[in-house]
């Protein structure tokens, strides 16, 4: 979060200089970056979904029902490791990275066609296009944070689709970017040039306190998780994927969605998220029609990450109570 306050008060002093005129400030790439296939894994897999070159993995037998996890914000496939690895015995299970995360290009805006990647409605192309890809006509979508958004938005656009939700912490209206009176303002061809230097600035370092900082426990994070959050900052272009995420669109806000929600949906939060707290995730399981709400002891906003095990017991019991 100590990011975003960096990153709003860097807008803020900007605003008035982009009133005056043009910054004619040089453009240079972000230092020591790779191209996105450089950095992938053995498992890596590569296609092009909703017009991007996507980086996903997946994982169990290819006649099994098929789960896709979509990460939260700032998360990426790394970040599922554990749930991928727990869940992927009796289930095909799928990730991948959301435009802007992860080993997933970042398309420069001079290469887009009629949509901006950056977008939410993106994000439901990709996560539609990896389905068609898998050969499976419906998933169960399990969605953390800004991930539970997607999975949401998703089931909007093509219900058929899915087979049930799980929904981490959801983020129903809101996200981590900037008020959106600063968004229209980020896409203008001053910002748009000066931005990425914005961005590297705010980043920072990628540490285990950085990690950590919305979990219960931070003494669980270990190197591991550190380094899922750092090979992302490696990719080519990473910078300008997050400014022209950050500049796309005004916040979701799916609170007119949930009562209309009609698949079987599991809500799961921890007992001490400080992101989006009990209190909230508890309103929104009341507000989907059936839907089951499970508080985890002892777990932060993540608890893919910090508490696997549990997370993978009340996940799995969900999906072994499915209707086959």
């Amino acid at each position: 979060m100590a990011t975003r306050h960096r990153l709003l008060f860097s807008l803020s002093a900007l605003l008035v200089l982009v009133a005056g005129g043009p910054l004619l400030v040089p453009t240079s790439p972000a230092p020591d970056t790779l191209p996105h296939r450089e950095l992938a894994d053995d498992d890596s897999r590569f296609a092009r979904l909703g017009g991007v070159e996507v980086h996903h993995k997946v994982a169990g037998d290819t006649d099994a029902p098929t789960v896709v996890l979509l990460h939260h914000f700032y998360g990426n496939v790394a970040t599922w490791r554990h749930a991928q690895t727990g869940l992927s015995d009796t289930r095909r299970v799928a990730a991948f990275d959301r435009p802007a995360f992860g080993l997933t290009e970042r398309p420069h805006r001079s290469t887009w066609t009629d949509r901006n990647p950056y977008t939410r409605a993106a994000s439901v192309d990709i996560t539609l296009d990896l389905l068609d890809d898998l050969e499976s006509d419906r998933a169960v979508l399990v969605g953390s944070s800004a991930g539970g958004t997607s999975a949401l938005e998703t089931y909007a656009r093509a219900p058929e689709r899915v087979r049930a939700l799980v929904l981490v912490a959801p983020a129903i209206t809101g996200d981590v970017g900037p008020p959106t009176f600063l968004r229209t303002v980020m896409r203008t061809p001053q910002l748009r040039r000066i931005g990425p230097r914005i961005v590297r600035r705010a980043a920072g370092d990628v540490t285990v306190d950085r990690v950590s900082g919305s979990w219960a426990d931070p003494t669980r994070a270990t190197d591991d998780d550190v380094q899922a959050y750092t090979r992302p900052l490696q990719v080519e272009g990473w910078d300008r994927g997050y400014w022209e995420l950050f500049a796309a669109e005004p916040p979701p806000n799916l609170s007119t969605l949930l009562p209309r929600i009609d698949v079987p949906t599991l809500v799961i939060s921890g007992d001490s998220d400080p992101v989006i707290t009990p209190r909230q995730n508890r309103r929104t399981a009341a507000a989907i029609p059936g839907a089951e709400y499970v508080e985890l002891e002892r777990c932060g906003h993540t608890p893919q990450e910090e508490c696997p095990d549990a997370f993978l017991g009340v996940v799995r019991d969900f999906l072994d109570r499915l209707p086959r």
